[in-house]
């Protein structure tokens, strides 16, 4: 039950996640959104089902020894600072370069799989990863990026890395409501100080746009899709594989709702290359 439970939840966070950054990025494209404004909403969309979380989880709050509580602060700290890196990339990053670049989470995944959370290195694992990091190398082919918009996604892919590795220990600590539901709330509420001290722009006309509300509900299923897959088992490395479809699945969303043209034949092998890559992961799994 909980291996389809992974799997399940992984593929929703997947299905999602390509939702996510096609609203996103065509809601930061051209600066129409301040990214921090969209970080925000980021944030308080993961954070909505946690301030329900709170009151009805059966949370065990004196696990929260020193040690956990410096992990759950630099767990805090890196989701904020994601969340503003990572809009700030998609605004000046055309999506299928930003994608590719964000793929160079799966080596970092992968090496902090095995030094920090004791994972095993498993062979046709990590090659079913290199192919899916190629497929996602053939669909970039000559797009470029500013030297901004490669710093930023890399800073991006590096920080989502590591809050995913301090994330799995967190949850195999001190249990999966106790990390995820105090967590979002918490980053929520550092985001709107920030914000609201800034006198950072709100585009309420944007509020009520559907690119809003599916921004919330793709971002909110996300997040949840691939935290729940740690709680069920899935080892980092392969949860990050799978995520890392993406650079197949949104540079297709990008060509059909943005508009960013793309070779098919490209677009064809890319896809033949992630789904080799994929299949050895689960044959590995």
């Amino acid at each position: 039950m909980i291996p389809c439970m992974w799997i399940a939840t992984l593929l929703t966070h997947l299905f999602c996640n390509t939702g996510y950054n096609t609203v996103l990025r065509h809601a930061a494209s051209g600066k129409k959104n301040d990214p921090i404004f969209l970080a925000t909403l980021m944030s308080t969309a993961v954070a909505a089902p946690g301030v329900v979380g709170i009151f009805i989880a059966d949370i065990d709050w004196s696990a929260f020894n020193a040690p956990i509580l410096l992990m759950y602060a630099a767990t805090l700290a890196c989701a904020v600072l994601f969340h503003i890196i990572n809009a700030k990339a998609l605004e000046i990053t055309e999506a299928s370069v930003f994608i590719f670049l964000y793929n160079f989470r799966i080596g970092i995944a992968a090496l902090l799989g095995v030094t920090f959370l004791g994972e095993l290195a498993v062979p046709l694992s990590l090659a079913g990863g290199v192919l899916v990091f190629a497929a996602g190398l053939i669909l970039v082919g000559k797009s470029t990026a500013p030297p901004t918009g490669v710093m930023f996604s890399i800073a991006a892919a590096a920080l989502v890395a590591v809050l995913n590795a301090m994330e799995k220990y967190l949850i195999s600590e001190i249990g999966y409501a106790a990390y995820a539901f105090p967590s979002t709330v918490i980053t929520a509420a550092i985001l709107w100080a920030i914000m609201l001290a800034g006198k950072r722009p709100i585009d309420k006309p944007f509020l009520k746009t559907g690119a809003f509300r599916a921004l919330m509900v793709f971002r909110c299923l996300s997040a949840y899709g691939f935290t729940l897959s740690l709680a069920f088992g899935a080892l980092l490395s392969v949860a990050t594989y799978i995520s890392a479809l993406s650079c197949v699945t949104t540079p297709i969303a990008a060509i059909i709702f943005l508009k960013e043209k793309d070779n098919l034949v490209k677009k064809t092998i890319a896809g033949i290359v992630a789904l080799a890559g994929v299949t050895l992961i689960f044959i590995a799994g």
